[in-house]
């Protein structure tokens, strides 16, 4: 559900701040929020390790400019599309999972993802004749950034805790967004004090940054990687609904259907990935 909330959130943060300084700061209040529980039980120590830091540092910078080039996205299309053209990552999370962690994928699986790609096509097909769409292609082209941040997770040794992960992966982001932010000090930087930036800023920060990262790294330590991204799939619904509540935005036809297309392929999804292995009538490939 915090999934719904991050166009709408990134777009307030666009109004006050620089993309790439908006991010860097709401890092650091994410990371600000998991330093106590770094620091105990040996976990800021263990972080550091060579065999643990370089990994943790390779997904802060491919997460970080994935979820930058997200935000930059916002300047051109709206928060209904962005939520929307972001389940493309379910087609990336299929295919990574099945070359990279040798996870196994059902046939159907691979049709209800195509799904899902046909509804965020119609929408950028709607979108041709007006900036949307390049807005929509950021995003639709980013999501590998993100899987492969996330086959990396997978990988990490087994006894680092879901908190280790986050609070590490924030702290390297400090470091692998340095450059992008120095470029944005470079270029006209956007900065406000104003207590309603900052209040985005931290929203940001605590439930984009941290809660959300924290109940991610939980779940794909425990589960498949591509079933863990399919349950990801339910929230556009609610995010076109309240940037439409709160009048951000009209949503046309073509929102609405490539939504539905892509709302089906998601609950098929979602019925896949609860399923139990080897039930009766599925195929699987390798």
């Amino acid at each position: 559900m915090l999934n719904a909330f991050w166009p709408l959130i990134g777009q307030d943060g666009l109004r006050c701040f620089s993309a790439a300084l908006f991010y860097h700061g709401a890092m650091a209040v994410g990371f600000l929020c998991f330093l106590p529980a770094l620091l105990a039980r040996g976990r800021w120590r263990r972080a550091l390790h060579p065999g643990v830091a370089g990994p943790l540092f390779l997904m802060s910078l491919l997460s970080g400019t994935g979820s930058l080039i997200y935000l930059l996205a916002l300047r051109y299309t709206t928060a209904a599309n962005a939520a929307v053209m972001a389940q493309s990552e379910v087609l990336y999370s299929a295919i990574l999972s099945t070359w990279m962690l040798r996870e196994s994928v059902l046939a159907p699986q691979r049709a209800a993802s195509l799904m899902v790609l046909a509804g965020t096509g119609l929408i950028m097909a709607h979108d041709l004749g007006s900036l949307r769409w390049k807005g929509d292609l950021m995003i639709v082209l980013t999501p590998w950034m993100f899987q492969i941040s996330h086959v990396i997770a997978k990988r990490l040794p087994k006894d680092l805790d879901p908190i280790l992960v986050s609070g590490g992966r924030l702290f390297f982001s400090l470091f692998a967004l340095a450059p992008f932010s120095l470029w944005a000090l470079r270029h006209g930087p956007n900065w406000s004090w104003s207590a309603p930036a900052l209040r985005v800023l931290v929203w940001q920060g605590v439930f984009m940054n941290a809660l959300s990262v924290f109940f991610w790294y939980g779940a794909i330590r425990r589960i498949d990687l591509s079933k863990a991204t399919a349950f990801l799939l339910s929230y556009p619904a609610l995010t076109m609904l309240l940037s439409w509540c709160l009048g951000r935005e009209r949503i046309a036809i073509a929102q609405l259907g490539g939504l539905a297309i892509t709302m089906a392929g998601a609950y098929w999804l979602s019925r896949l990935a609860r399923a139990p292995r080897g039930s009766a009538g599925t195929v699987r490939t390798t």
